[in-house]
């Protein structure tokens, strides 16, 4: 497991290394773990690079049927953030598990999810997906009746551009369309709750 570079996948994420202090994932590919550390330790780079210390760690989790594993770790200020991604090969799931329980002494557990676990974050997004797709809409009408002003920082622009494009009913259409998706996973995932495997990190958290 310390001696390999694993492809993953995952928001600006392209590999993954685990090193003696902490786990590392990069944007760039790699065929080596020294040529990955080497580049991981410059400075100025354009590569994405995510470190996640081991004692920062409070559990690495996968739920049945889905490839994603995500790691819920300390961050800045003691936030608790969240590093998602998936191997791009099967087997590597194996590799990874059994060396954070032999080797890291992380616990094991599994458990079905309760419906109101299985479901919370679903529901939170779909509480976003309605709150930007009204506001969006009203963007898109302040552009259509040149009411808003074109200003804000690059983001903003892009944002209004893009409202602009879809006009007003392809907001709603774009919205109801996401809405309908996360209202079906809703409901499938409370009926059926998954069976989540979780890791717990050996300091308690």
């Amino acid at each position: 497991m310390l001696n390999q570079v694993f492809p993953v996948n995952g928001n600006k994420i392209s590999s993954f290394v685990a090193d003696t202090d902490s786990l590392k994932f990069s944007s760039s590919g790699f065929t080596s773990v020294d040529e990955f550390l080497t580049s991981f330790g410059k400075k100025l780079s354009l590569a994405t690079k995510v470190e996640i210390k081991y004692d920062s760690i409070k559990s690495v989790q996968k739920e049945d049927n889905d490839k994603t594993v995500a790691i819920k770790y300390k961050g800045i200020a003691g936030i608790t953030s969240s590093c998602e991604f998936s191997f791009n090969n099967e087997a590597d799931y194996e590799v990874f598990f059994n060396y954070l329980e032999k080797e890291r002494y992380y616990k094991k557990t599994s458990e079905t999810l309760t419906p109101f676990k299985a479901i919370r974050s679903y529901i939170l997004g779909l509480l976003l997906t309605i709150g930007i797709t009204i506001f969006a809409y009203y963007q898109a009408i302040g552009i259509a009746n040149g009411t808003l002003e074109d200003s804000g920082n690059r983001k903003t622009r892009a944002f209004n551009a893009l409202v602009g494009l879809l006009g007003d009913k392809g907001v709603l259409a774009v919205g109801a369309a996401i809405a309908a998706w996360l209202g079906y996973k809703i409901w499938t995932r409370f009926k059926n709750p998954p069976n989540q495997l979780k890791f717990i990190a050996p300091n308690g958290y």
